[in-house]
């Protein structure tokens, strides 16, 4: 079952890979590469919403929350407390 927007207690914002990290826990490594395979896919294939900008992607934080509860996989920044 998909979990609403809403139901993840995150704001509805586009944010780079370093802000994506730094929310999610996950190295800067792993969203950026998340974001660049999202990318490669056919838009209505992608399980996070990207943007391509010049200095980099922007990624829809809810869709990163949501992969993050749902696939919960991926090296997380060491710092990270989860």
């Amino acid at each position: 079952m998909e979990k609403q927007t809403s139901d993840l207690g995150v704001e509805e914002i586009w944010v780079n890979v370093s802000e994506g990290a730094e929310i999610s826990g996950y190295n800067s490594d792993h969203v950026r590469l998340l974001a660049r395979n999202n990318w490669k896919l056919a838009e209505a294939d992608r399980f996070i919403k990207i943007r391509k900008r010049s200095n980099g992607y922007d990624i829809w934080l809810p869709d990163l929350m949501r992969y993050k509860l749902e696939v919960g996989r991926g090296p997380h920044d060491k710092n990270s407390s989860d």
